[in-house]
This record gives C-alpha cells, sequence and structure tokens, in this order.
C-alpha cells in the first residue's frame, strides 16, 4: 500500500517537470472562514435516583476558524492548491495547536495527490453525516454539560476516530470514473508537523501509528435522487515502548455511509466500527441516521447517535438526539436553535458516570 503511493507521487513528480510546467502567477491566497457561538440552557441528572449531579444548567459556547487558501494552473494542465487553517479559539487546537489542518494537493488526469496535515480518505470518502450540522451551527461540537462516561460521539474513522486529529500524511484519489473513486492514505505516526520527523522512535509506546486507511465511494445521480455511498477501512500499529515490551493492540476500522438527496430533502446514515480502541482490547461502535429538509432560506435538520463501546459483563452507551432550525437572514449571516438530549450509561452503573440532559440552543453563525 505504501509504495503505491510513493509510486504515484513519484510519476507525478515527473509529470510536473515534464513538459512545460509554468503557472501564469504565482499562488496568491484568499481568506475564508466562519465565527458561530451559542447559548445553551438546560437541565443534568444523575443515575443516583434522579439526583441532581451538581452541573451547571446554562452556559455560552463559540468557535471559529480562518481559513487561507490559493491555487493555480500550471501550462502542462496541473493545478496546485494549498491551505492552512487556523483556529480561532487556542484550546480548540488539535494537541494545542493552533493550526490543525495545512496541506497541499496537485490535481489532473492522474487523479489528486494531498501531502500534509489533514484527514484521509477513510473520513473524507464515507459520507452518510446527513443532519451532523442539524443545520444549527453542529450541536455536538458545543455537548451540554460533560461527557460523564467517556464515550464520544464520533462515528469517523481512521485517524480523525482513532486519534481525533489530523496527521502530516500521502494520499492519492483517483479520478472518479462513472461515480466510482478510490483513495489510499498513508501516515507514519500519528502526531503534528513537528513530532513525525523520519527519525522518530519505533518504540514510542504509541497507538495508531503507521495508519494506512481506504476508501471507496460512489457519487452520481440515479433516477431522480442524488446518490452517494461510502465504504471505508484502516489498520494502524501500535508500538512497544521498550524493545522487549509487549505492544498494545493494533487498532483497526471500517465504516459504510449512505446519503440520498432529491429536492430539498436529504436522507443518510453512517456505521463505524473501531476495534481494539486506544489499545484496549474492546470495540467500539458507533451509527447515526439522519435528516435535512431545506425551503428557501428556512432549513431543518435532525440527527438520532448511539455509541457503545464492549466490556467483560456489560457496556458504556451513550444515545444522543438533536433537532434544529437554521434561517438564513443575509448570505454568509444565519441564526439556529434547537434541543439536544443525551442519555450516559455506564458498564459499572457508576451514579457519577450515568446521567441525561436536555438543552435548548439558540445562536448565530457568521461564515466569510
Amino acid at each position: 500500500m505504501k509504495n503505491i503511493l510513493y509510486g504515484t507521487t513519484a510519476l507525478f513528480a515527473v509529470g510536473l517537470m515534464a513538459g512545460t510546467a509554468v503557472a501564469s502567477e504565482k499562488i496568491k491566497l484568499g481568506l475564508g472562514g466562519y465565527w458561530r457561538g451559542m447559548i445553551q440552557v438546560g437541565d443534568n441528572t444523575s443515575s443516583a435516583a434522579g439526583a441532581d449531579s451538581g452541573l451547571r444548567d446554562h452556559g455560552f459556547g463559540q468557535e471559529s476558524e480562518i481559513y487561507f487558501s490559493g491555487k493555480t494552473k500550471l501550462d502542462n494542465g496541473i493545478t496546485v492548491t494549498a491551505a492552512v487553517q487556523l483556529e480561532g479559539e487556542s484550546s480548540q487546537g488539535a494537541a494545542g495547536d493552533q493550526i490543525d489542518n495545512t496541506w497541499i494537493t496537485a490535481s489532473g488526469g492522474f487523479g489528486t495527490v494531498h501531502y500534509g496535515e489533514t484527514w484521509g480518505p477513510s473520513l473524507l470518502m464515507v459520507g452518510g453525516g446527513v443532519g451532523e450540522k442539524n443545520h444549527t451551527g453542529d450541536f455536538a461540537s458545543f455537548n451540554a454539560g460533560v461527557n460523564l462516561n467517556g464515550l464520544g460521539l464520533n462515528s469517523f474513522i481512521g485517524g480523525a476516530g482513532l486519534n481525533g486529529r489530523p496527521s502530516p500524511k500521502l494520499a492519492y484519489y483517483t479520478p472518479r470514473m462513472s461515480g466510482f473513486q478510490l483513495g489510499i492514505g498513508y501516515a507514519p505516526e500519528k502526531g503534528n508537523a513537528f513530532s513525525n520527523g523520519a527519525r522518530t522512535s519505533e518504540l514510542g509506546g504509541g497507538v495508531g501509528n503507521e495508519l494506512v486507511d481506504v476508501g471507496v465511494n460512489f457519487v452520481n445521480k440515479v433516477g431522480g435522487a442524488n446518490v452517494r455511498l461510502g465504504l471505508v477501512a484502516f489498520t494502524s500499529e501500535s508500538e512497544p515502548d521498550t524493545a522487549t515490551a509487549t505492544a498494545l493492540p493494533d487498532v483497526d476500522g471500517t465504516g459504510l455511509g449512505v446519503q440520498v438527496s432529491m429536492g430539498g430533502v436529504k436522507l443518510g446514515g453512517r456505521y463505524a466500527k473501531l476495534e481494539d480502541i486506544g489499545g484496549s482490547g474492546s470495540d467500539r461502535t458507533n451509527w447515526r441516521i439522519g435528516a435535512d429538509y431545506g425551503m428557501g432560506p428556512w432549513s431543518v435538520g435532525f440527527t438520532y447517535q448511539v455509541a457503545v463501546q464492549d466490556f467483560v459483563g456489560a457496556d458504556d452507551k451513550t444515545t444522543y438526539f438533536s433537532i434544529g432550525a437554521n434561517y438564513n437572514v443575509a448570505p454568509g449571516v444565519a441564526l439556529f436553535g434547537g434541543i439536544v438530549t443525551h442519555d450516559f450509561e455506564d458498564n459499572a452503573d457508576a451514579a457519577t458516570a450515568e446521567g441525561e440532559n436536555a438543552f435548548g440552543i439558540f445562536g448565530t453563525k457568521l461564515s466569510f
């Protein structure tokens, strides 16, 4: 798999140098991004006979990003792009990074090559995340209260599902043919660009290194409907922390996404399974369904999601539901609101790790 990626990159490099590979002008970066914030008001309880969990019943949340991006087209037909995403809040960056995604691409008749600190095929190709933003600015990014049982609502695969952050990687995507496209990606080690050098130790005791992820999807019109199907998988290596130590179990995963849209209606679902999550030896599954409906400046959506991690004798389980509406006041200005509920169950029935919450949310999002 890695040899395929390296060979593709070599072919791209030869193509870049062959013939006339001159751009008409230097790449100029443009600005984009968003700012969103919300007010949350609701209630939290624990499993101890419905006792008050002591969690605050109201709060504020905000999140923003600035995008720097640009591209140029060479005389030989190859398009080169660059992108950098700056987090507006220092606490939001992966592992403390203020910039959590930065990459370059080259595309042409050969397909597209991605290189940099970004997501791979198993996230970008699975699809099925209908209702994910709930037309509300993404409720799930502002989980009301506390994630009591520690089981995240993450239906992503690859580095996004395992590490929750992008790592420097090399990926190749074929041209789309008859609606089908194949993607292959490789990341030597999880972490940011400065912790991912060629001389990084293979005895770091890490989980999720040498990650290879693949994806295939179908995007086309079938009858009067737009259909998207995605099947993805990844495999990774867990390393020992000394030459004589035993490594934790390797982490692998698979995912399936389905999405159908017609007119203003969009339906979708996604299933993800991570085996030996975090090297723990237990598996985690996550499935979600959702629907969106748009009518002029208005849109509404819902998401229902269930995450389960198996333990001996019992499971941790989190159930999530949201329904919301969005109104576009003007280009780039939207108001949103809705209701979110969580139900946290713990395998040991620990009162401090179980509970429920229900919150009303109202906010605004500015896109630029």
